[in-house]
């Protein structure tokens, strides 16, 4: 249901935008994008157009919440990443929960990836949400590699692996959207390893 019950209290609730995030991706979904008004968001949401265009520069950045939450796992992965662990290593130890099943967010993130091979306005939202986790990627790739964050090298190497790991996200994305195909949480793991290393040319995987 997109329907809001309460409106949403976007100065005071921390996780306002994305509730309204999650209800314009169902609209989209559901309506498709053409379709679906700022108007229409505005109004599942229970606030006024006015407010939801202060928080957001366009309907189509509506969705940016959902699918920041979709691509802050893997910039949380990378971040627990031991120095002392290969990435085999740490990605196999117990108590690294890796995506065995999709969350209900999950799913509505790789809606919007796949409607975003059809809807360019879309698909810039997904990029600029990679983008933001390329810079923070960045940090952490330059503590294992002994690089500064503005040295060309870490710049080429992290671009590359967030590159490869959007790639792998939009093949997941249009696997279950369009097929209904979930990959076990091993082969997603080991996707994840594979891309660090040959994202990286091999410069990121090894323990330091």
């Amino acid at each position: 249901m997109t329907e809001a019950r309460v409106p949403i209290d976007l100065r005071r609730r921390p996780d306002a935008r994305l509730q309204v995030s999650r209800l314009a991706a169902e609209l989209f979904w559901r309506d498709g994008v053409s379709a679906t008004r700022g108007e229409d968001i505005a109004a599942a949401a229970g606030i006024s157009t006015r407010t939801l265009w202060r928080y957001f520069r366009s309907k189509e950045a509506c969705i940016e919440p959902v699918l920041e939450e979709f691509g802050r796992r893997f910039v949380a992965v990378l971040a627990a990443w031991p120095l002392t662990a290969t990435i085999e290593e740490f990605l196999g130890m117990p108590g690294i929960a890796g995506p065995v099943v999709y969350s209900v967010d999950d799913v509505l993130a790789m809606r919007m990836i796949r409607l975003g091979f059809d809807e360019p306005a879309l698909r810039s939202s997904w990029l600029m949400v990679c983008d933001d986790a390329e810079r923070q990627c960045a940090q952490i790739f330059g503590l294992r590699l002994g690089l500064d964050e503005s040295s060309r090298e870490l710049k080429q190497i992290t671009a590359s692996v967030s590159g490869a790991v959007r790639a792998q996200n939009d093949w997941l994305s249009v696997d279950f959207v369009d097929r209904q195909f979930t990959p076990d949480g091993g082969e997603l793991l080991a996707m994840l390893a594979q891309a660090v290393r040959d994202g990286s040319n091999g410069h990121l995987g090894a323990a330091v």
